[in-house]
């Protein structure tokens, strides 16, 4: 932006005219950032499902690797067989999860009408009364109230299995993911061939850092995550709570979130205990505070170890500013992206910093 004062303009009171102009130049490049942030946010949904592909191969590739290794198999047949699985084992938990959401919302709609008469009849329901009808306006209107939470019940089942669109993007990436893992040698070749010597081999060495990390990360980090959904979910048979499996499917997804995940678990289960009893909810906040003692000084440091050397101030920025921007999966996936961001930074910043240490290791005492 260019600005040109006139003095010609200079009146009497000492104030000048200020000619304002904008170059050609100006205009198209400020045209062009509004045409890419708009092109960019279009394609909002592409970019995320691209980006959790190319994270998803990072974690497994190390995996296909070692398949290749012991088992002997191409690394087609790997890819394949490992991103099979892993679509059976998640298919098996949201079956698990929409069994037990159905379950309980019909469950609710058969026994509304006693927990209403139940209620009307207590003291409580009474004292309710005594100002308002409104327990007795509720228990008229139940029969409708279970009928219309029965529909919405099938309704959302159905949702949930017609959903085009979520179904295309979980095909997508999971495609995305296999092909990704078939030709992540080809594509790490292809990019180093253009890379000059010294650059390639720097290229090469960041990126299997990244990679060690991320993989060794996010498996250590489902390693726990399984343990927890263990502990929690035995706990709840032997406490006699609804849906044991689907209260371990849910404490093992949320236990993937560092730090907070499993205590954000323990709430759900111990709003369940407190429906069974008072007795069941001091019984698993007895659990809760002895298995995140556990996580936090031996499972974390032993099985994760220092795989993502990042503080614990940045651990906690990366969940909640990831979390922000993509939701769970953003909470998830935070710390490995700032850990691998952290290796890109030591990267650049190496030589720097080795010549500021060989220059204080000079200078005299």
């Amino acid at each position: 932006m260019a600005a040109a004062e006139s003095s010609s303009g200079a009146s009497d009171t000492g104030r000048r005219d200020v000619d304002v102009s904008i170059s050609i130049r100006t205009i198209l490049l400020v045209a062009g950032a509004v045409a890419v942030s708009w092109a960019l946010a279009s394609v909002a949904n592409v970019l995320l499902m691209i980006f959790v592909s190319v994270f998803s191969v990072a974690v497994l590739v190390p995996v296909v690797s070692a398949m290749e290794r012991r088992l002997g198999w191409s690394r087609r047949l790997c890819s394949t067989v490992l991103v099979l699985g892993i679509v059976i084992v998640i298919g098996a938990f949201l079956l698990v999860l929409v069994q037990a959401i159905s379950g309980a919302v019909h469950g609710l709609s058969d026994h509304l009408p006693q927990i209403v008469d139940k209620v009307r009849h207590s003291d409580l329901g009474n004292f309710i009364n005594g100002g308002s009808d409104s327990i007795d306006t509720l228990s008229k209107h139940v029969s409708e109230i279970s009928g219309g939470v029965g529909r919405v019940s099938g309704g959302v089942a159905h949702l949930g299995v017609s959903a085009f669109g979520v179904v295309t993007l979980v095909l997508s990436v999971i495609f995305l993911t296999l092909f990704g893992l078939i030709d992540e040698p080809r594509w790490r070749d292809w990019i180093g061939s253009m890379l000059y010597r010294d650059k390639r081999e720097r290229f090469l060495r960041v990126t299997d850092r990244i990679i060690n990390s991320t993989s060794r990360y996010m498996l250590g980090n489902l390693a726990i995550s399984v343990i927890c959904a263990t502990v929690y979910g035995v706990t709840a048979v032997i406490l006699g709570l609804p849906y044991p499996l689907a209260l371990a499917v849910i404490a093992g997804i949320l236990d993937l979130i560092p730090n907070i995940g499993a205590t954000l678990a323990g709430i759900i289960i111990g709003i369940v205990a407190l429906s069974v009893s008072l007795g069941a909810l001091i019984a698993f906040v007895i659990v809760i505070v002895v298995y995140q003692a556990i996580e936090n000084y031996i499972l974390q440091p032993t099985i994760i170890g220092k795989a993502a050397q990042v503080s614990g101030f940045t651990v906690l920025a990366s969940v909640l500013a990831f979390g922000a921007l993509f939701g769970l999966i953003g909470a998830i996936i935070g710390v490995p992206i700032a850990a691998g961001l952290q290796i890109v930074a030591e990267e650049l910043t190496g030589a720097r910093r080795a010549r500021i240490a060989s220059a204080e290791q000079r200078q005299p005492a």
